[in-house]
């Protein structure tokens, strides 16, 4: 998708400091995004703003699931994403935002790093659940230095196991 070239970035480090594929991509402001390809001393990483981009989340204080994905931007404002699936008694408001943050779900990102801010909710297509705006942190717009989450003891599912 060449629309959506900038929803990407790479980061100096790769194989060689034992980043693989799937690892989780944070900075001080929460969760950037998620590792996509490793060569040997670079990394390219899936921006959270990017409409590839997908992950389950709860509302900060409710462990109910929700699903988080990005969507295609309108130019450089003001990066933002979308939650869907979210309960019906949960209620958000400018005065009051709901905090996103991520869950133990999908084994990537740890629970209650920072996704964004969600200020109103309405009916989703199903009328069963509500869909809402995230605004993402600003200060994505202008990363200099992320971290990347490598397991201690990574599971591997492509060796035999006896």
């Amino acid at each position: 998708d060449l629309s959506a070239w900038w929803q990407q970035l790479v980061i100096r480090k790769g194989e060689d400091y034992g980043i693989t594929a799937g690892a989780a991509v944070i900075f001080a402001g929460g969760v950037v995004g998620r590792v996509v390809e490793v060569n040997a001393f670079t990394s390219r990483v899936e921006l959270i703003s990017s409409p590839n981009f997908r992950m389950a989340a709860s509302f900060e204080g409710d462990i109910r699931p929700v699903v988080y994905q990005g969507v295609p931007q309108s130019g450089f404002g003001r990066p933002t994403g979308e939650v869907r699936d979210a309960p019906q008694d949960l209620v958000a408001n400018t005065q009051d935002p709901l905090r996103l943050v991520s869950t133990r779900l999908g084994g990537t990102f740890p629970p209650g790093l920072m996704i964004g801010s969600v200020s109103w909710l309405e009916p989703g297509s199903t009328g069963i659940f509500q869909a809402g705006t995230v605004q993402l942190d600003k200060r994505l717009l202008s990363l200099q230095e992320v971290s990347v989450l490598i397991p201690l003891n990574p599971l591997n599912y492509d060796r035999d196991v006896p």
